[in-house]
């Protein structure tokens, strides 16, 4: 292939990401270590600003649930602003903002993480905070009645009050089937209902310890000016020695009855909606490259306003407004490839599988072109470029994949991985991991519609 002026670009973006070990202090460095404890540390300097954020992620999700038990990962995130031995109910967040800072939460299918951003010289403060409510949290039935509340509330405003957020369940639900991710990170309502003190004491002993925990700080600070100060609040805490149970996975993947769409129709739908899920393998280190030509497919396919679904199904046929393409391999179980687009009136949304049918068929039957795989590429490696404009998004990228046990250096590599993507290896992973027999269908319809 030429060389063009996009490619000139992308390796130019390459070189700011991949040159973590070079010492030009504008370079991305990853610095990595442990403490006794089996605590991981992540640390990426950044000397632009007296700022840091400091995210501690334990390493378990909705995924890692007990039985019967859906949502108490999510539910247990709210428990943990609640109060301890030290600090009073709903006074975390308050301290923070007092500090200067901001803080949140957020819990996934592999993890649960919870974060600060602050001022340099008020970061041994939040560690003070974090340390403290991994060990003296207190936990009783009027908090836990309070919070269940809360979630039950959570749940009817952003799945039960959103069609297209039921419709994602049920298809998860049969994509999924038999493995923790067929059921919702918020959890299902019943079971939401039923949790009590006991199973949330029992969850915070068995997950929220040292050796389940990887510290990520980003920002005006390096390993060496960080390690006493975590040795410091972090290093006395108690390790449970119980690592992450194994997970049930799906014996293959194909999909039960993957011929049948589902159908969800409800009152409040103003615009029809199609929607495919194909279920992937599991991410390997050996498979990565597999997977970042999965990347610059999805790209091809739906990035943006110049990808392929967007011209045929927006511009040139009118069919809808807006059209998407994504995979998101990154999981400790099987990632998923996802396609959507709404459909305008007048439009027969029956003939949209065909046609995303018949575009997954055309990406496995010719080649690419040029300018579709340089285009894909710099859109890719960009974003992640551009990322490093924020601690957070740094702390987050590089927390996620610790916390499916992905290293510094597999992130470091993604670029390379997507730059080395030839139009032969995007035929192949489209053939090979995006097939019908594995995926699920599922058609978002107003109340009178007829399929």
């Amino acid at each position: 292939m030429a060389i063009s002026l996009r490619h000139i670009l992308l390796i130019a973006m390459l070189g700011l990401v991949a040159a973590c070990d070079q010492p030009n202090q504008n370079d991305l460095r990853v610095e990595t270590g442990r403490l006794d404890n089996g605590m991981d540390i992540i640390v990426v300097p950044d000397r632009r600003a007296n700022v840091v954020t400091h995210m501690v992620w334990f390493r378990v999700g909705s995924a890692d649930e007990p039985p019967g038990k859906s949502g108490i990962a999510h539910f247990f995130e709210h428990l943990m602003f609640r109060g301890t031995k030290n600090v009073a109910s709903g006074a975390f967040s308050k301290t923070v903002a007092r500090l200067g800072g901001q803080d949140n939460a957020f819990t996934s299918y592999d993890y649960t993480a919870y974060f600060q951003r602050i001022a340099r010289d008020k970061l041994a403060d939040m560690m003070r905070l974090e340390a403290d409510r991994m060990q003296n949290l207190i936990i009783n039935k009027d908090i836990v009645a309070v919070e269940r509340d809360v979630i039950l509330e959570e749940r009817s405003m952003r799945v039960d009050g959103r069609p297209a957020a039921l419709l994602g369940e049920q298809m998860r639900a049969k994509l999924h089937e038999g493995t923790p991710y067929a059921i919702p990170v918020i959890g299902w309502r019943d079971e939401i209902a039923a949790l009590n003190a006991e199973d949330a004491a029992a969850f915070y002993r068995r997950f929220y310890a040292p050796d389940n925990a990887i510290l990520v700080v980003t920002g005006n600070i390096t390993l060496a000016e960080l390690m006493p100060l975590a040795q410091q609040y972090y290093g006395a805490l108690v390790p449970s020695g119980k690592p992450r149970a194994p997970r049930a996975r799906a014996k293959d993947l194909q999909v039960a009855q993957w011929d049948e769409a589902i159908i969800y129709r409800d009152e409040r739908v103003r615009q029809p909606v199609w929607q495919r899920l194909y279920r992937l393998p599991v991410y390997t280190k050996e498979a990565a490259s597999r997977f970042a030509a999965l990347d610059v497919a999805a790209e091809i396919l739906g990035g943006g306003s110049t990808a392929r679904l967007h011209k045929r199904l927006v511009i040139d046929e009118k069919r809808s407004s807006q059209t998407s393409a994504y995979a998101d391999g990154n999981r400790l179980d099987h990632g998923e490839f996802s396609l959507y687009t709404d459909v305008l009136p007048g439009s027969d949304i029956t003939e949209i599988s065909a046609i995303m049918d018949a575009e997954i068929a055309r990406l496995i039957d010719a080649p690419v072109s040029d300018d579709e795989l340089a285009r894909a590429k710099i859109q890719l490696v960009s974003a992640l470029v551009y990322a490093r404009d924020s601690q957070y998004r740094m702390a987050q990228i590089f927390g996620r994949a610790a916390s499916i046990n992905m290293s510094p250096q597999e992130v470091l590599d993604w670029p390379a991985q997507v730059e080395a993507v030839t139009k032969a290896d995007i035929q192949a992973v489209m053939r090979d991991m995006v097939k019908a027999e594995n995926s699920v269908t599922g058609l978002l319809l107003p109340k009178e519609a007829q399929p």
